[in-house]
């Protein structure tokens, strides 16, 4: 039953065969239909395509036509190519021409301004240039006359300057060299077309300035002789508070104060010291003759002068009313300390002219100098001598005596003051070799050790006043030192 049931599902050979056969003569039917469909589809696009192909005919006539002119064009713009840079060059080389011709006018034209600044600016130095401009587009017969028109500005301009120096006018010296240092080119330019005629303006500001410098300090040195002046007639051990007064005289070495006017010179009441009136008078000496050599030097020489005889005659008659003055304020004194604080503040300014390479002061300053040392030395005499009157021939006591420690105070004030190789270290040597003769005389007065203790009491004072007030003199103070060990008792 099982296998009838089966035959009855499954198919048999035979029925497969023919229905494979029947399946075989349906597709070849469909085929032969399926083509002829086809080639009655292809023929009826093709008389579709006939149709389109009649229309397009006139658009591919037009685009031959186009392609024609076309090429036409391209042929056209070619030749425009190399026409427009054969233009462009042409350009290139008209620009060119232009730009050379242009800049030949304008080395050839001079605008009417630049003429007028020539006639009227002021004179400066930035006016030179103006000038050199001017000339370089000129020829050479025009160039001469705005060259004389030039150096005739120039001379009046330097004149008026010098003038107004004579004037009454209150335009101080220094106001009118800063108006001829603004117009230092200028006067080389003058020099070199004009150089005796620029040698001619020197002398003439020359000669102004040393009047100028003549009455102006005459006023100023009469104002200074006016002023109350301390003076000390006697030596120093003669007068009791001289030696107390040097710790306050001595900062003036230091001072940084300004020169005194001589409006207020003439008008105050108080009185000063001898190296102060000095110190003013110096001040505006060295001052003045400061900035007149830099200005000469710059305006008259650019900086490369090597003579200053020119100084000397500029300064003769200031040199010589100081002198005087000096002399005035110094005849009959025995103030030791105002001379030694005027040869140091001289020094002092020495050392700062050197510094700001000023030389037209050496001669003068070592004149005063020669001046006042011999001063000194007849000061330090005097002293000296005073120093002996004054020591106890016959003391009471074995304290000090009250001239060692005048002594002690005056030897520590020239030591503060004295330099290796100074005069004054022969008057402190002298002065000191006094002192000691001296007071080995007074202690002969007394004998055995009593002796000995006056001598070290007073040698020991002497040193402890040195150690205070003046205790870089190492070698003094060592000398006294000694001294006081030698006679120390046991």
């Amino acid at each position: 039953m099982a296998i009838a049931a089966l035959q009855k599902i499954l198919p048999t050979d035979a029925d497969s065969n023919e229905q494979a056969e029947t399946e075989i003569c349906d597709t070849s039917v469909s085929s032969d239909v399926s083509l002829v469909e086809l080639m009655a589809e292809f023929h009826s696009y093709n008389k579709s395509l006939a149709q389109y192909k009649r229309k397009l005919q006139p658009i591919g006539l037009v685009l031959e036509s186009f392609s024609t002119d076309l090429k036409e064009l391209s042929s056209s713009l070619v030749s425009l190519e190399r026409q427009s840079n054969d233009l462009s060059k042409d350009s290139k080389f008209n620009k060119v021409v232009t730009q050379r011709l242009e800049q030949l006018i304008n080395e050839k034209i001079i605008p009417p301004e630049t003429i007028k600044e020539i006639l009227k600016d002021d004179l400066k130095n930035d006016y030179l240039d103006k000038v050199n401009y001017v000339l370089e587009k000129m020829g050479s017969e025009d160039s001469q006359l705005i060259t004389a028109k030039v150096v005739e500005r120039v001379r009046d301009f330097v004149i008026s300057q010098i003038r107004l120096l004579r004037s009454n006018r209150t335009s101080s010296s220094q106001q009118i060299q800063r108006r001829l240092l603004e117009a230092s080119s200028l006067f080389q330019f003058l020099k070199m077309q004009q150089p005796n005629l620029t040698a001619q303006l020197q002398r003439a500001y020359f000669h102004t300035m040393r009047w100028y410098y003549k009455s102006k300090f005459a006023k100023y040195i009469y104002s200074l002789e006016k002023l109350q002046k301390r003076h000390l007639e006697s030596p120093v051990f003669d007068s009791s508070n001289y030696l107390n007064t040097f710790e306050q005289r001595v900062k003036i070495l230091n001072s940084k104060e300004q020169c005194m006017p001589s409006q207020l010179a003439e008008t105050i009441t108080a009185s000063y010291t001898t190296e102060f009136i000095i110190r003013q008078l110096l001040m505006a000496i060295i001052d003045n003759a400061s900035v007149e050599y830099l200005f000469v030097i710059d305006f008259f020489y650019q900086g490369e002068e090597k003579d200053h005889t020119w100084a000397p005659q500029m300064f003769r008659d200031v040199f010589e009313m100081s002198r005087e003055c000096i002399h005035y304020i110094t005849s009959g004194t025995c103030d030791i300390y105002g001379i030694l604080l005027s040869i140091k503040t001289i020094h002092n300014y020495q050392s700062k002219l050197h510094d700001l390479h000023v030389p037209i002061l050496d001669d003068y300053m070592n004149s005063l100098l020669l001046y006042l040392w011999p001063i000194c030395t007849r000061i330090i005499d005097l002293n000296c001598e005073s120093l002996k009157r004054h020591m106890a021939r016959s003391p009471k006591t074995l304290a000090p005596l009250a001239i060692t420690q005048q002594f002690g105070l005056f030897l520590s004030a020239l030591l503060r003051m004295s330099i290796t190789g100074e005069p004054l270290r022969s008057y402190i040597l002298r002065l000191q070799n006094d002192y000691e003769n001296g007071i080995t005389k007074a202690s002969s007065h007394f004998k055995g050790i009593d002796k000995e203790i006056f001598l070290y009491n007073n040698y020991f004072l002497v040193l402890n006043i040195l150690k205070n007030e003046a205790e870089n003199a190492t070698e003094e103070i060592k000398h006294f030192q000694l001294l006081a060990n030698a006679f120390k008792t046991r």
